[in-house]
């Protein structure tokens, strides 16, 4: 679903991305960690071509190059800092996104996912000025899901949900593998990408230092919890090692 290749980006003579190699395939769950500046959101953004002048590499989603509108089309995607006007009711928000993506939009399939992530249907009709964070959280969500694209790229979709809510999204990505999926998506809550991710992979000096599932990871770096594995692989693997453990 997602082959990225040899990726290397830089910026002001700063080295953001080495020759990055990444594949996912269709309907599997990816999480992807690392520390702030590792280089999270900058490949995201390449994956969409938000981000254009790369030195080297390709990216490809569903075989198609990503610079193709037809690439774009079957991905949703919900970037870290999401936020909306603040006179816009959230209908009229998921009214646009449908919009864009030439979609009419499906009102029951929207209050089946409010009601998967505990949202009230009725704060649809409010305007986001009263929206609390956790509320546009899901109401991004919502947004992604609803178009039943076939890849969804979230940037710390976990950002701004309280316990709760974060119970609620896994509970979704659950239910979602039903309708073949392909997840990507960037995390620090590492607990949480060992429950509901197939593959884990870090980002550390602008290479993939590890991918595989996340049971893999455990094993390879001697720990008992994904963070700890984490903090293992970063400390004693400066350079890229890989496991196809599990896959």
């Amino acid at each position: 679903m997602l082959d990225i290749r040899g990726l290397s980006y830089q910026i002001g003579g700063n080295q953001i991305l080495r020759e990055l190699d990444l594949h996912i395939a269709e309907q599997q769950y990816y999480a992807l960690a690392g520390e702030n500046g590792a280089g999270k959101s900058t490949l995201i953004k390449i994956i969409l071509d938000l981000i254009r002048n790369i030195e080297s590499g390709s990216v490809k989603i569903g075989g198609v190059d990503r610079r193709q509108v037809a690439a774009r089309q079957r991905l949703s995607y919900l970037p870290e800092k999401f936020d909306i006007k603040r006179e816009v009711t959230g209908w009229q928000y998921l009214h646009f996104v449908a919009g864009v993506y030439r979609k009419i939009l499906n009102q029951s399939r929207v209050e089946q996912l409010c009601e998967q992530l505990s949202l009230d249907v009725q704060k649809l009709e409010l305007k986001a000025s009263v929206y609390s964070k956790g509320m546009k959280q899901k109401l991004g969500l919502i947004s992604c899901f609803m178009l039943d694209n076939p890849l969804i790229i979230l940037d710390e979709p976990l950002s701004g949900l309280d316990p709760k809510a974060r119970f609620y999204f896994k509970q979704l990505l659950n239910v979602e593998r039903a309708n073949q999926r392909t997840i990507f998506y960037s995390t620090h809550m590492l607990a949480d990408a060992e429950e509901i991710s197939d593959q884990f992979g870090i980002l550390h000096q602008g290479r993939i230092v590890f991918e595989g599932s996340p049971q893999a990871c455990l094993q390879t770096f001697s720990a008992d919890t994904l963070e700890q594995a984490y903090m293992n692989c970063i400390t004693r693997y400066p350079k890229a090692v890989s496991s196809d453990q599990g896959s």
